[in-house]
């Protein structure tokens, strides 16, 4: 019996190490994570000013009075605006579809949802 109750306890122990490994374990985890935080947060600060730079260098690029500067320079010179014979227009699909073409349902719906309308 004695060798029992010992087994048992050597058992109970063994169990209460592990589980005070693997608690210690995510602990640790945890605390890398919580150190790499700072470091993370000032590259997504320096990404997003960068971002916002970019998109003002997109915005002064597009300016009209830079467009027109540079429309004028030499090596733009062979551009050229298309005369209207020479623009092709295609109509959007939905002016393509014709009211009979819609199909229409011939019965009305099964299940009907309480949303307080007729079908």
């Amino acid at each position: 019996m004695n060798k029992g109750l010992f087994a048992r306890i050597f058992v109970c122990i063994l169990c209460l190490g592990f589980c005070l490994y693997s608690y210690l374990n995510l602990q640790n985890e945890i605390t890398e994570l919580r150190i790499k935080i700072p470091s993370l947060t000032s590259e997504v600060r320096r990404i997003q000013e960068e971002n916002t730079r970019y998109r003002y260098e997109i915005e002064r690029f597009e300016d009209p009075q830079n467009l027109m500067q540079l429309a004028k320079r030499s090596e733009f010179a062979h551009l050229r605006f298309p005369i209207t014979s020479e623009v092709l227009t295609l109509q959007q699909a939905e002016n393509i579809l014709q009211e009979k073409d819609v199909i229409q349902p011939t019965k009305k719906p099964k299940i009907t949802f309480a949303s307080g309308g007729r079908p």
